[in-house]
């Protein structure tokens, strides 16, 4: 069952966050960009946030599969709340060109990362404490309805905030949202004990290298991931810097540009609900047609298609999203042992995110060199290429 109490506050308290999640980048790139920082300057505020996933991951599938996810969960909300307030103070009444307001600004989305990189891998395996198996699909498909609805809302309002109020204004709201989402956490009561079984052992490393056994002993885990993460690195993560760059030139950049990630939210939310009544035979290959959707808005940016076409490439794109989030995370939970699931998670997560800090980073010299229609281009069809290879490549043992 997907009902109750639990799942309704996880639920309002995973949605409020996302709004602020959403909005928080906008203004943070475009407040960026209005200072006077140039591209590679904003790629290296993308990728702080980022890098975290690489040291902290592991570390936080590890400890949530050993003690209760929940309480980890408050306390990531709670340190990103606190660096989002910060950040947005130092928005308010410093110069972020800067050096010293620049540093301080990488050293707080920094800080940022960490706390998400705490809180993530724990997130599955919370869900299966407060859900019946029987109603993991749904909760999924809700989660990501709810996600992708808060998505559509946070972008557009990042935007307008940026153009009405400033870029401050927006970055507050996101930590307010995470200090709602951890005062929701605190009031979840899940049945039974929150401590996991991997509490016992005392060996963190032991505990690592048992996720790992669980991952690669499952080829079509970790070939999946390894798409994922060429992904993230050759196509989504310049996208997000490039296309904030051709709309930061143009009039009402911010809100055309913050309409367009919201049209992805629209989008997303439509294939989450689809993806709640979708039963495939082969979860897999369901997930793998359904990415060949993924390179349409990085496509209708590098062709300079009109704006009605890239809003309908990006809601294509977001039911892409949806769609594939959802049945990767309930395929997931139904094939891992519960027991090693935040650290097969963390496993899934690393693999797939640890190199949009180099992607982000590469998105500058990468527009230099290939000019940014080019740039959009090359991501998309290396993209297109490593799904196709993998239509073909994956045997009868995925599922």
């Amino acid at each position: 069952m997907t009902g109750g109490r639990n799942f309704t506050l996880f639920l309002a308290g995973s949605s409020l966050s996302a709004i602020g999640t959403g909005a928080a980048p906008v203004a943070l790139t475009f407040a960026l960009f209005a200072g006077g920082s140039g591209t590679e300057r904003v790629s290296l505020v993308m990728a702080a946030e980022a890098l975290p996933l690489i040291g902290l991951l592991l570390l936080g599938g590890a400890l949530a599969d050993r003690f209760a996810p929940r309480r980890m969960m408050i306390a990531a909300d709670l340190l990103r709340a606190c660096t989002q307030m910060l950040l947005a103070a130092l928005l308010a009444y410093m110069s972020v060109p800067g050096s010293g307001a620049f540093y301080a600004v990488l050293a707080l989305v920094t800080m940022l990362g960490a706390g998400t990189a705490l809180e993530a891998p724990g997130r599955n395996r919370f869900l299966t404490q407060i859900v019946s198996a029987d109603g993991l699909p749904a909760a999924n498909g809700r989660l990501m309805a709810a996600s992708s609805a808060s998505g559509l809302i946070g972008p557009a309002l990042g935007g307008a905030l940026v153009a009405s109020a400033g870029a401050s204004w927006a970055v507050a709201l996101d930590g307010l949202t995470y200090l709602a989402s951890a005062c929701l956490l605190t009031l979840i009561r899940p049945p039974g004990d929150e401590t996991a079984t991997d509490a016992a052992d005392p060996s963190l490393l032991r505990s690592l290298r048992d996720g790992w056994s669980a991952f690669i002993a499952r080829s079509w885990v970790w070939l999946m991931v390894c798409l994922f993460g060429a992904m993230h690195l050759l196509s989504w993560a310049p996208t997000e810097v490039l296309g904030a760059l051709l709309y930061s030139h143009q009039p009402g950049g911010a809100l055309h540009w913050g309409a367009l990630l919201s049209l992805m939210g629209g989008g997303a939310i439509i294939g989450a609900i689809m993806a709640t009544r979708a039963r495939p035979q082969r979860a897999i290959r369901a997930i793998l047609l359904w990415l060949l959707l993924y390179p349409l808005l990085p496509i209708g940016l590098a062709a300079a298609a009109p704006y009605w076409v890239q809003g309908i490439c990006a809601i294509l794109g977001g039911i892409e999203m949806a769609h594939v989030n959802v049945l990767w995370e309930s395929t997931l939970q139904r094939a891992i042992p519960p027991d090693r699931l935040s650290r097969v998670s963390a496993y899934d997560m690393l693999g797939s995110y640890c190199l949009m800090p180099l992607g982000y980073v590469l998105a500058g010299p990468l527009a230099s060199g290939l000019g940014v229609s080019g740039a959009l281009w090359s991501g998309a069809a290396l993209v297109l290429f490593g799904t196709a290879f993998l239509l073909f490549r994956l045997g009868t043992d995925a599922p």
